[in-house]
């Protein structure tokens, strides 16, 4: 199945805002997200600027790190 670019932006974006928000409301700098997640500070960065794609575990790394469901960081509401 082929998706659009502006479709695959959209997600990166959505994710990344998300990451961000969620690294806000905890007060966590992206130095200390780092060092929880296992995840470098610049490719942090970029995943929260949309720059990146995420690999899933890469992105329940992040979860973990914040204390979340991935669900959360994927913009998708629970039911």
């Amino acid at each position: 199945m082929q998706y659009s670019t502006h479709l695959l932006r959209h997600w990166r974006l959505t994710i990344g805002k998300n990451i961000h928000q969620h690294r806000a409301e905890r007060k966590i700098p992206l130095r200390k997200l780092a060092r929880l997640s296992g995840v470098s500070e610049r490719l942090l960065d970029r995943y929260e600027l949309g720059k990146n794609e995420i690999a899933l575990d890469e992105l329940l790394k992040i979860a973990c790190a914040l204390d979340i469901n991935i669900v959360n960081l994927l913009g998708i509401p629970l039911q």
